[in-house]
């Protein structure tokens, strides 16, 4: 397997596990051994990232119309109002090309994850056929949110 092939399947590999794929799962989509996969997750915190990926925009959304509900009830707020502005207003510093590079990310995942699904309950060629389209529409997108996040 060539450097960029390791690349693009540990890139595979990361985004499923995120999604919240097995590990046998994930080695049979993208051809890769359990132990390799394991120690691919171990060395670059696929844990920790799978933590992170739950922080959204649209979670903050759903967070903060959340305690909008309570509010409106006249419930105890399910999270701290002090959290969800703190996160909020991090958030709303980011500037213009970050949040343009997030949603772009967020939707690209989204896609991915659908082909991804696709391609999973595929066979042989058709199979294949996916796997490729999405590794070429992926490389062209990072470069994409490259370019918008050097040029922040």
């Amino acid at each position: 397997m060539t450097a960029v092939e390791r690349d693009y399947k540990m890139s595979q590999g990361r985004q499923l596990y995120v999604k919240g794929f097995s590990l046998p799962n994930i080695s049979e989509i993208i051809g890769v051994g359990e132990k390799t996969l394991r120690d691919w997750r171990d060395s670059d915190n696929w844990e920790e990232e799978k933590e992170l990926a739950a922080l959204k925009p649209s979670n903050i959304r759903r967070l903060t119309l959340k305690c909008a509900l309570a509010i409106e009830k006249g419930e105890a707020l399910p999270y701290k109002a002090d959290d969800i502005s703190k996160i909020v207003a991090a958030f709303d510093r980011i500037t213009d090309s970050r949040k343009k590079a997030v949603y772009t990310m967020e939707s690209l995942d989204g896609f991915c994850e659908f082909q991804t699904e696709l391609a999973a309950k595929s066979k042989g060629a058709k199979r294949d056929d996916i796997l490729d389209s999405l590794k070429a529409v992926r490389v062209q997108f990072d470069k994409y949110i490259t370019q918008l996040l050097q040029h922040d």
